[in-house]
């Protein structure tokens, strides 16, 4: 007859389950970044070189040439990040991850939600089914097309179409609602979900082209490191703000019926279209482009 262990402190963790899972990602993410990835910036060079020069002047002009190229590339100081590439890549960053946050945060409360109060009563099984494949298709598609359509659009329309997507999922949320509570769920909201779930996936390509832009607006290649830890701590902080904000303003706008309980989903839905107004400033061309025919201009 088979015997049961039980470990109480184990019992009292009811997120232990989900340990497996969640420690095989992690691991799985750093055994790629030990064996894929490879480094980007250069060794540093000991200060005793110059003392095993040979005597020869076209290696010492070579080298020091070299030592010169070195010393301007060197990372820069933090204020020097401040200047409009970086300023503008890092804000449709940051606008991009809080919007999409607030919305990935919004979805499963408002399927969950009970069709009285606005939402479409969905059994938890349901929603993960939905989360699930969403998140497959993502990968999927990314994956096989990607590539492709940034080099057939470029990095800009990407972006712009990805951004375009948020304020037509904010508005099918209130759709979605009013034809659940007159009509119950019928085909009307499975195809809303099916478009919010195609949405996504073009949103979710947004990032990858903003990626692009951040690299490419870092002053010099030594100075990649602070852009990118620049634009990680301000997405960082947004994506913190955005679950605790939008679900806030659910639970108040449906409390308080503002906009008849869809208070929440104008107000996001106006945010996106602002956000637009940031996405439109990146230029058609990447940044280093963009200087290298300004340069060929002034002389």
């Amino acid at each position: 007859m088979a015997t049961s262990v039980h470990i109480p402190i184990l019992e009292r963790l009811s997120i232990f389950p989900s340990l497996p899972s969640a420690s095989m990602y992690v691991f799985f993410g750093l055994l790629l970044t030990i064996f894929v990835f490879r480094e980007s910036l250069k060794w540093k060079r000991p200060r005793s070189m110059m003392s095993r020069i040979p005597s020869s002047s076209s290696t010492i002009s070579s080298l020091s040439a070299t030592l010169n190229s070195d010393k301007e590339d060197k990372p820069l100081p933090l204020r020097s990040l401040f200047i409009y590439p970086v300023i503008i890549s890092i804000s449709n960053y940051v606008v991009l991850g809080f919007l999409n946050i607030a919305f990935n945060a919004l979805l499963p409360l408002f399927m969950s939600m009970p069709l009285n109060i606005g939402g479409l009563n969905f059994p938890p099984s349901t929603i993960g089914y939905i989360m699930g494949s969403y998140g497959a298709a993502t990968g999927i598609f990314q994956f096989f097309f990607f590539s492709k359509i940034i080099r057939y659009l470029g990095e800009r329309r990407v972006f712009l179409n990805g951004m375009m997507t948020l304020p037509i999922m904010f508005a099918l949320f209130p759709i979605m609602s009013l034809v659940a509570k007159n009509y119950g769920i019928n085909f009307i909201i499975w195809i809303a979900i099916a478009l919010i779930s195609i949405l996504s996936i073009l949103l979710d390509m947004s990032y990858g082209a903003i990626f692009m832009y951040i690299t490419a607006s870092a002053p010099n290649r030594s100075s990649l490191g602070a852009t990118n830890g620049l634009s990680q701590t301000s997405v960082s902080i947004a994506r913190a703000i955005g679950p605790a904000m939008s679900t806030s303003l659910f639970s108040l706008s449906v409390q308080e019926q503002w906009l008849g309980g869809y208070a929440v989903f104008a107000f996001f839905g106006c945010l996106s279209i602002l956000g637009l107004l940031i996405a439109v400033r990146l230029p058609a061309d990447m940044w280093e482009e963009e200087e290298e025919e300004y340069d060929e201009n002034d002389d």
